[in-house]
């Protein structure tokens, strides 16, 4: 298929290279056959970083600015590449990123052109669209050139400023606050800027060093400037974030003025700051606001900013449950303050317009009601009824995202293709980005991602969202069919990079858009969020329990196939209540969409000791990355009732096993990225059990050659002497039939694909059984050492060893040649 990308900005650059690598890596299994990208501006970086002025910085730190999905450190490195190397809390120039995004526009247009893939890029405007008899979508640009593509993705970026105040024909309004102003430097020329948010202060910023004799005035409706980032970002505690999210997901509808309302008592019964974000201090002093916000962020302490960042996606969610009115209500009320307090400015920037004031070349006017013009002058009429003349405007209200100036757009509301949103953009799906018809119907092959969403999302610009959604769509793109799998392939390349953030325990596992594979994931989403709502779920059960409430809950985690369901049968049999993946079924809930049940685990009253396993894998990236005692410590499990369970086997018995049990479920290359992915999290699980202060105990499978004597270990090891019986290992009797109701493990309802009858088999005791290997290629055993997974079983091996207090004879007999290289 054909697809094309309408706008060349930083999200159709993205969208390009995502596109180039999927296809190079044949992760596309061939369906993309040529690709189209429009930019009207010639690739110049469009309203938002086709500025020359080095004044104009960034809003965001340079560590958040990398395009690249799951490495957000790319721009560092290119940075680094081009000696530009820099701290990852600085913000730069924004003509920097241009060239940033120039290069990875060019990168991915050669990757393209080296596989033979055709690749169109055209500096033009697309004025129309329509659709082909056989619904291929036909673009019209203005060379009077019509292209043919299967599918299209509109991500058009920003517009000039609305021109609020019908000032567009005087000739000394300038609406781009961006250009290079050409006006005279001269004392006595009264320059007015319209808007006091990022985009004023960007302007006051740049025209200060380039003319230094006239003097400005921002005139605005708050009259303050934005509130100013910390130095550095600041940890902060998650009760605010936590609190506004049980607020916002128990509701089926929002309303703004309620939200807002809560959103500020949160924030002042969790941190003690103050925040109202209906900017009702509109009689403030500018400069006095700004001396207080950058002597706050030059302490490093955390903000209302700081909070405000970290609610991100509540607020998406928030707004997606407002009705139409109340998003408008939310638009007109407090959008102004979460913005002045949500997009706060550098700190660079910040001192500059502190500067500006006190030295009386810069002021700020609040109560802004109207600016006519008087001949070539203009006349801003204030609310308390002073009049305040200039001799050039400069309107930085900031970029509008309403659609109707645009050509494309309103050809395709003519035809009946689109329909407008009240809020800017036009209508489209909030979860799959469809575009959608005037009368709500979703197209199969038409998306809008970043400004065209605006109104349907309430983030539209902000590149870290952008990104996932992008992904999203191309997964989309390639997967149509529902349901069923997708055949997307995975590369060694994504494998390596994988497990690099792995190892690294990087924090982009948590924030990067795990994609639908469209049976077992039928959901686009980051590993933070899905961990967010099994907390919640789980929550359900136990957050309102007392410390003294809860059991000591024993979890046992490995990848699969190392032994687990049968070491979870045995603890049942010993008469503790033992669960299979209550943590992960809720997430295979959530994989699919489904809310999940929580589980209904005993109180210490009932049970003092539980069981439980948590496996890694086998089927998509989110059960092989997620950090089991993660929810549950989050939901208000106490650390100290606690003990992690560190499971392991010979990786080639256990690999072997992967594919005997799923490869005619999962694709191979597929499956053992997963395998890989599983192993390597062992670090990350461990790191964060100890963090929490939350004991740790090795057991290998291999151990259960001596079942009798390791499990015994194993039991005074986790302070269980009491409750073992040789019993509970060699006569499990009919409980040996782990899939019945008379095994000791207690099953919980999952979704249905994931069910494979049979998988767990039966048996009449707690024994070893050993797993043949010689099904395995020499390719996937290179796999083992090329990732380093026999390290780690070597590691695990050591540990087990000592925590269970073997001796040197029986090390030996257990675990064999392993042992000379444990550490």
């Amino acid at each position: 298929m054909i697809i094309s990308i309408v706008g060349g900005g930083a999200t159709g650059i993205t969208i390009l290279r995502y596109l180039a690598e999927l296809a190079a890596s044949e992760r596309d299994n061939g369906a993309i056959s040529g690709i189209q990208l429009f930019d009207k501006s010639g690739f110049d970086g469009g309203v938002a970083y086709r500025t020359r002025s080095d004044r104009h910085l960034l809003n965001m730190k340079a560590s958040t600015m990398s395009i690249r999905p799951g490495d957000a450190e790319e721009f560092l490195r290119w940075l680094r590449a081009r000696g530009l190397s820099c701290h990852g809390d600085k913000h730069l120039p924004r003509m920097v990123y241009r060239d940033y995004l120039d290069a990875v526009r060019l990168a991915a247009i050669a990757q393209c052109r080296s596989i033979g893939l055709p690749v169109h890029v055209e500096h033009a405007e697309v004025l129309r669209m329509r659709f082909s008899p056989d619904r291929d979508v036909l673009l019209t640009t203005d060379r009077n050139i019509t292209h043919i593509s299967s599918a299209l993705i509109l991500c058009t970026g920003h517009n000039p400023p609305e021109d609020p105040y019908g000032l567009a024909a005087s000739p000394n309004y300038i609406r781009d606050p961006y250009a290079q102003f050409t006006f005279p430097d001269r004392d006595g020329t009264e320059v007015g800027i319209l808007g006091s948010g990022l985009s004023a202060v960007d302007t006051a910023a740049g025209l200060a060093k380039t003319h230094k004799a006239v003097r400005m005035t921002c005139f605005s409706r708050s009259g303050l400037f934005p509130t100013v980032q910390p130095v550095m970002i600041p940890v902060i505690a998650n009760g605010f974030r936590d609190a506004l999210h049980h607020y916002v997901t128990s509701r089926a509808r929002i309303e703004a003025d309620a939200f807002a309302a809560r959103l500020s008592e949160l924030l002042l019964e969790t941190t003690g700051i103050r925040c109202d974000l209906s900017c009702r201090n509109i009689d403030g002093d500018a400069l006095t606001d700004l001396e207080h916000n950058i002597a706050r962020a030059e302490t490093g302490e955390p903000s209302v900013h700081s909070y405000l960042v970290s609610v991100i996606d509540v607020m998406c969610e928030a707004w997606n449950r407002m009705g139409d009115a109340e998003k408008t209500r939310f638009m007109d009320v407090y959008n102004s303050g979460w913005l002045r307090n949500r997009s706060a400015m550098p700190l660079e920037n910040a001192i500059r317009i502190r500067d500006l004031m006190r030295s009386g070349r810069l002021s700020a006017r609040g109560r802004l009601r109207n600016v006519t013009a008087i001949g070539d002058r203009f006349r801003a009429t204030l609310g308390d009824g002073d009049l305040r003349e200039v001799d050039y405007l400069i309107d930085a209200t900031g970029p509008s995202y309403r659609m109707d100036s645009s050509p494309l757009y309103q050809d395709m509301r003519r035809q009946g293709l689109i329909a407008y949103d009240a809020l800017g953009g036009i209508r489209c799906g909030y979860d799959d980005s469809r575009v959608r018809d005037r009368h709500g119907n979703p197209y199969p092959n038409v998306y809008a991602v970043g400004a065209p969403t605006k109104g349907t999302h309430f983030y539209a610009a902000a590149i870290d969202i952008n990104l996932r959604r992008a992904q999203s769509v191309v997964d989309s793109i390639l997967n149509p069919k529902g349901p069923e799998m997708s055949t997307i392939m995975t590369s060694v390349e994504e494998t390596d990079r994988l497990a690099d953030l792995v190892r690294r325990d990087h924090p982009s596992l948590a924030t990067m858009a795990l994609a639908p594979d469209g049976k077992y994931q039928t959901r686009s989403a980051a590993l933070d969020e899905l961990m967010r709502e099994v907390r919640d779920c789980l929550g359900e059960t136990f957050r309102h329990w007392a410390p003294e409430d809860f059991p000591t809950l024993y979890c046992a985690w490995g990848r699969c196939r190392v032994g687990s369901t049968a070491l979870t049968n045995l603890f049942g049999v010993a008469g503790m209540p033992s669960y299979f993946q209550p943590v992960k079924v809720v997430l295979r809930h959530r994989l699919l969409g489904n809310a999940g049940e929580s589980w209904a685990a005993p109180t210490a009253a009932e049970q003092p000791h539980i069981f439980s396993k948590e496996m890694a894998g086998p089927y998509v990236l989110a059960e092989s990355l997620f950090l089991p005692l993660q929810p549950l410590i989050e939901a208000g499990w106490p650390a100290d009732k606690l003990h992690m369970i560190m499971l392991d086997r010979d990786p080639a018995s256990s690999l072997a096993s992967w594919l005997e049990k799923w490869s005619d479920r999962v694709p191979e290359d597929r499956l053992i990225q997963n395998y890989v992915i599983s192993s390597l999290n062992a670090l990350r699980v461990e790191s964060h059990a100890r963090r929490h202060g939350v004991p740790v105990t090795h057991y290998v499978y291999e151990a259960s050659k001596d079942a009798t004597g390791s499990v015994r270990k194993l039991f005074d090891r986790l302070g269980l002497g009491e409750r073992f019986t040789e019993g509970a290992v060699t006569d499990w009797k009919e409980r040996g039939q782990i899939e019945t109701k008379g095994s000791g493990v207690t099953f919980l309802s999952e979704p249905k694909i994931y069910t494979v009858v049979g998988l767990h088999g039966s048996d009449t005791a707690y024994r070893y059984r050993s797993r043949k290997t010689a099904s395995l290629s020499e390719a996937q055993l290179e796999v083992i050492g090329r990732y380093g997974i026999d390290d780690i079983y070597r590691t695990s091996v050591a540990a087990c060893i000592r925590n269970l207090a073997l001796d040197t004879d029986t090390a030996a007999r257990l675990f064999g040649d392993c042992l000379g290289t444990a550490a």
